[in-house]
C-alpha cells in the first residue's frame, strides 16, 4: 500500500504540484481513507520527502546504470543528457518551487542530491572521459559538470532545443578522438 501510495501521489504531484494536492485529495484519488494514509506517512511533509527521495534515487540508479553500461564516456554523456531532458520535461516544474517555497528542508534534501549526481555521476564522466582522451584535459570539470546539469534543466524557446544544447555541449568536451567516435554515433 505504501508504494501505491507513492506512485500514485507521485504523478499527482508532477501533475499539479505540491501545493495544491491536499492529503484528502491523495486518499480520495485512490479510495482510501486519509487515515490510512497516515499509517503509512506522519504528514504531508513526510509523504512529499519519501516521494522525492524515491524519485531521486531511481534518477541516481539509472544514471549509474547508464555511466557503468555504456561503451565510453562520450556514449554515457549523450543518455545521460536524454535521462535528464527526460527528468525535466516529465515533472512539473511546480514541484520543485512549491517544495523550495514550502518545504525548506526537503529543498536542502534536494540540494544536497544535485550536487551528489554532480560529483558521482557528471564528475565520474568527464574525468573517464579525459582519462580516455576524448575529452579536452583543459575542462574545468567541477564547473563543467555544474554547467551540464544546469543546462539540461534550463527552459528552452521551442521543442527540439533541448537536443541542439546537449550536442553543443557535448561537442564542446570532445577532442580530435572523440569527436570522430561522435561523427560515427551521428551516422
Amino acid at each position: 500500500m505504501k508504494e501505491r501510495i507513492i506512485t500514485e501521489t507521485r504523478q499527482l504531484f508532477n501533475q499539479f504540484g505540491v501545493k495544491s494536492i491536499r492529503l484528502e485529495d491523495i486518499a480520495q484519488q485512490l479510495g482510501i481513507s486519509k487515515k490510512t494514509v497516515y499509517q503509512y506517512f506522519s504528514s504531508k511533509e513526510d509523504l512529499v520527502r519519501q516521494i522525492l527521495e524515491s524519485q531521486l534515487n531511481e534518477s541516481l540508479h539509472e544514471a549509474s546504470a547508464i555511466h557503468t553500461q555504456a561503451t565510453d564516456p562520450m556514449t554515457s554523456a549523450l543518455l545521460i543528457w536524454d535521462r535528464l531532458i527526460h527528468y525535466k520535461q516529465t515533472v512539473n516544474p511546480n514541484l520543485l518551487r512549491d517544495i523550495e517555497r514550502h518545504y525548506p528542508t526537503i529543498w536542502t534534501y534536494f540540494q544536497t542530491f544535485r550536487t551528489e549526481y554532480i560529483n558521482t555521476i557528471l564528475l565520474a564522466n568527464l574525468r573517464a572521459g579525459v582519462g580516455q582522451g576524448l575529452y579536452r584535459t583543459d575542462l574545468d570539470e567541477t564547473t563543467m559538470a555544474w554547467l551540464w546539469l544546469e543546462q539540461s534543466q534550463w527552459d528552452v524557446p521551442h521543442a527540439g532545443a533541448e537536443l541542439a544544447i546537449k550536442h553543443h555541449f557535448v561537442r564542446g568536451l570532445l577532442t580530435q578522438a572523440g569527436l570522430a567516435l561522435y561523427e560515427q554515433h551521428r551516422l
